[in-house]
């Protein structure tokens, strides 16, 4: 009963505090929302420290026990703890770090949007050859222009073809794909809304042991 009723009691008055302090801007509210707000970041910080600590954790452990993916596990804990090190020495805004995200991160994240339109383009194909439909060329017309559309030589003004095809890829951007992006955000919003007022009225306690 004690492990039941003080999370949710606990939740509940937070939230509470939180909203209102949103809301109503009478003092002590804002004070006490922004207090308990700091508190969730200082928790959320400690959480990527543990989720640091277990990457850490299971990948010594696989190192070991030995066996397949011990050199991407010996990869994986030398570069994270070289990493750190940098880091914590110069800060994130230091030139070994700035060096390390121009370098590495930003290259790595470019190769896997175009590896992510390169599977959406084969994903695309064998759609269309399995079930052969509107949907399916659609999909695969999409994939297709945006494809051509965004490789760096698409950039120069071309004339005919190739400006009509850049054309379609900047309106898919700009429209279909702006307006999709803004439906999936609404609805992680109404998402999150009703998972807060859920936990807000007790309906939901993951806190809890129940």
């Amino acid at each position: 009963m004690f492990k039941r009723i003080l999370p949710t009691a606990v939740a509940i008055s937070a939230g509470l505090l939180v909203l209102l302090g949103a809301f109503i801007p009478v003092e002590p509210l804002p004070q006490i929302r922004a207090v308990l707000i700091d508190w969730a970041m200082f928790v959320g910080a400690f959480a990527f420290i543990l989720a640091y600590l277990q990457l850490l954790r299971v990948h010594l452990t696989r190192l070991r026990r030995g066996g397949k993916g011990k050199s991407t596990s010996l990869w994986v804990v030398l570069s994270a703890l070289v990493v750190f090190v940098l880091v914590l020495w110069q800060g994130p805004a230091g030139p070994v770090g700035q060096t390390l995200l121009r370098g590495l991160l930003a290259p790595g994240q470019s190769a896997l949007l175009a590896l992510t339109a390169v599977t959406l383009l084969l994903s695309g194909m064998r759609l269309f050859k399995v079930r052969r439909n509107l949907g399916s060329v659609l999909f695969l017309a999409v994939a297709l222009v945006m494809l051509i559309g965004s490789i760096p030589l698409a950039i120069v003004p071309y004339q005919g073809a190739m400006g009509t095809v850049v054309g379609v890829a900047d309106w898919l951007q700009r429209v279909p794909a702006l307006a999709g992006m803004r439906g999936l955000a609404l609805g992680v919003a109404l998402g999150i809304l009703l998972t807060g007022l859920r936990v807000l009225f007790g309906m939901t306690r993951p806190h809890s042991d129940d």
